[in-house]
């Protein structure tokens, strides 16, 4: 059965092959980065508020900001806090404290990495879930993760404007997958991936990824993919549906 990582109007995959030395050999692709557009991969997005996504994400975000406060409570008198979940969520995003930007990010990623077990595509949760209900549990999938890698960030004082979260395809398996970016500095957008410890910069990234949407705190935006040569596009076409 696929899995879902939107309602059932967008089918979402996530991406179950473990891929920790893929990036390795990622190359710049100059011809589809824009280095002028400070956005993921280089790439320019249009606003998409009519899709299902943009509902999806309204609530994502009311919930994710209502964990936040449970979360700023919990940091402040741990005591007192009635929620392991948001003590652990603390404890992740003081990973890599009073270490510059990137070294922090770093840790948070291997953090929530290593915070849950990674459920396999049959296995996977259709629904996108809260942080701390993400956290309760002892796997997840690729929503999970970035769901918690963006909460986890913000907590860890990251603007809401440098966070969002990612939703690509895989060229190679032509699986879909959600994934964090945050901007390191204007226009260098770094990737955090749950198969991965490896911070890759996402105009490295076009050669195994097809970018689709962005979940960002104005709303969801689709990214605008310049055409492919005709010989790749031929090669990439998807089998009729059954």
């Amino acid at each position: 059965m696929l899995n879902r990582l939107i309602p059932p109007s967008s089918i979402i995959l996530c991406w179950s092959a473990v891929v920790s030395v893929f990036f390795l050999g990622f190359c710049v692709t100059g011809a589809l980065a824009q280095n002028d557009i400070d956005e993921p991969f280089g790439l320019s997005t249009v606003a998409a508020p009519e899709t299902v996504l943009a509902a999806t994400w309204e609530n994502l975000l009311q919930e994710i900001n209502s964990d936040l406060s449970i979360i700023a409570r919990c940091r402040i008198d741990p005591q007192s806090c009635s929620s392991p979940a948001a003590v652990k969520l603390v404890a992740i995003a003081k990973e890599g404290e009073q270490r510059e930007p990137v070294a922090q990010i770093g840790h948070i990623n291997r953090a929530v990495n290593f915070a849950m077990r990674v459920l396999d595509t049959a296995r996977a949760d259709n629904e996108w879930r809260s942080p701390l209900t993400a956290l309760s549990r002892t796997a997840g999938d690729c929503k999970y993760f970035a769901v918690l890698k963006y909460a986890a960030l913000r907590e860890a004082g990251f603007a809401p404007e440098v966070l969002k979260i990612v939703i690509v395809e895989v060229r190679s398996t032509h699986q879909q997958h959600a994934l964090i970016a945050v901007r390191a500095d204007k226009g260098r957008w770094l990737l955090l991936d749950n198969h991965t410890l490896t911070l890759v910069e996402s105009s490295s990234a076009l050669d195994h990824y097809d970018p689709l949407y962005e979940f960002a705190q104005d709303g969801v935006r689709q990214f605008t993919l310049p055409p492919r040569p005709p010989q790749i596009a031929h090669s990439l076409q998807r089998p009729p549906a059954r």
